[in-house]
């Protein structure tokens, strides 16, 4: 399944959409037959319709839009470089996400033996 495909999932599963006539409804600039592309792999999501479904689904942007340009890119070495890229971004943004779980758990006294007790 292509990205641009795996995005019109995500976002029927993330608002309760059954139907394909729901997702045309929504995103902009989309049609039925253009959907039916999509879906089949004959064309991608503009960068404009992939942004919009980060927002509504809350996924990185930038992600989304690295991942869109491996998709749309015309050579494999390009499409290798894109996906290395967002490997990167991946590992990044968990490590940011780990590290700031750690720093607040620190910082709200989740870890007993970090505890003050002030008679």
């Amino acid at each position: 399944m292509s990205y641009s495909a795996t995005l019109i999932e995500t976002l029927k599963q993330t608002k309760g959409f059954a139907k394909d006539a729901e997702v045309v409804a929504v995103l902009p600039k989309m049609t039925k037959g253009n959907l039916s592309s999509v879906k089949s792999g004959q064309r991608h999501l503009t960068e404009e319709q992939a942004l919009w479904i980060a927002q509504q689904c809350q996924l990185d942007a930038g992600l989304v839009l690295v991942e869109l340009a491996a998709e749309c890119a015309k050579t494999e070495t390009a499409q290798t470089v894109w996906h290395n890229l967002a490997k990167k971004l991946k590992a990044a943004t968990s490590a940011i996400v780990l590290t700031s779980l750690l720093l607040f758990s620190h910082v709200s006294g989740h870890f007993p033996h970090q505890r003050r007790h002030i008679p």
